[in-house]
């Protein structure tokens, strides 16, 4: 039996339902069409389509990254930013959607991470907090309070 080829249309239809089902960025939707086996170069076709549609809003996936890195995975600014960057973001998005981290959360979230990691020796609390991406600054003013 002979494999059905996808129109460009059918291609389409189905980057937008992958995007319909959760907010996914430009880097994401490659990927996928890459793990498709979609013809080389039909991404970039397609991309500026699901831009005008809605299916892709670089605004909408920095703010959901940052909330849910923030509410669920008690990340830091810098992880998040790094993040973000790798996935090739504007620069004035990710700015934006940084600076709507809720400082009461984040910060309660960090005091956490202190207190799970009590036990541990202060340079080695300081070594894990850095890599969940607080700053220096941030865990020296939590740290002991």
């Amino acid at each position: 039996m002979e494999k059905h080829e996808l129109s460009n249309a059918e291609w389409q239809n189905k980057a937008e339902a992958y995007c319909a089902r959760s907010e996914h960025c430009a880097a994401d939707v490659r990927r996928k069409f890459n793990e498709w086996g979609a013809p080389s170069g039909l991404f970039e076709d397609i991309k500026e389509k699901l831009y005008d549609n809605g299916f892709l809003d670089d605004r909408r996936f920095c703010l959901a990254y940052v909330h849910d890195k923030v509410e669920y995975q008690s990340w830091g600014r810098m992880k998040i930013q790094a993040g973000l960057h790798a996935l090739q973001l504007p620069e004035r998005e990710i700015a934006k959607a940084l600076e709507s981290i809720d400082e009461t959360v984040y910060f309660r979230n960090l005091r956490n991470l202190i207190r799970s990691r009590s036990k541990d020796a202060e340079e080695k609390q300081m070594r894990f907090l850095l890599q969940r991406g607080f700053s220096y600054e941030e865990i020296k003013e939590n740290l002991h309070s």
